[in-house]
């Protein structure tokens, strides 16, 4: 999947930043971590079971260390799978939300009032950069780097709905 911005104008404006897939190699390397670490207290489980008979207390906090960290991973394949960034253009506000595809996180919401929309380069590469979103007391950050000049265009266009 390229690195894309989508547009969809009805009602409710929404703006979605594809992430870019990364290599088939670091995806299998985080998909065997992410069954890695949800098998192994299972396997634990059943092996002490048959070995001594019996299961201490400890096994919960080895289920939830194991189990926070396959969560970790599981976000992280998902993200480098299927992530995208969702802005939503609304009336009142503007909300921002990172999609794994199985789940959403990092809702953001703002008021529109005195919005500043930044474009900040990337340092590594001067023809990309991410879309910042401001007000005096809270902010919206992309994490998907996009065009400079698909970014700019979609800066003039929010500034035209929201500082007339």
């Amino acid at each position: 999947m390229p690195n894309t911005i989508e547009i969809v104008d009805n009602p409710l404006r929404k703006i979605t930043f594809n992430s870019p897939q990364s290599s088939r190699f670091s995806r299998i390397v985080l998909q065997f971590f992410t069954i890695f670490f949800f098998t192994i207290p299972i396997l634990s489980t059943i092996m002490t079971l048959f070995f001594l008979g019996e299961v201490s207390p400890g096994i919960v906090i080895f289920y939830m260390i194991f189990g926070l960290c396959g969560y970790y991973f599981l976000r992280l394949f998902l993200w480098n799978k299927h992530g995208k960034e969702i802005i939503y253009l609304e009336k009142n506000r503007v909300s921002y939300e990172a999609d794994y595809k199985m789940f959403k996180a990092n809702k953001v919401e703002i008021s529109d009032e005195e919005l500043t929309i930044e474009i900040k380069p990337v340092i590594s590469n001067n023809k990309l950069a991410i879309l910042k979103i401001n007000t005096e007391s809270q902010q919206i950050e992309t994490v998907v780097k996009a065009p400079i000049e698909k970014l700019e265009a979609l800066q003039t266009e929010i500034k035209s709905v929201y500082n007339e």
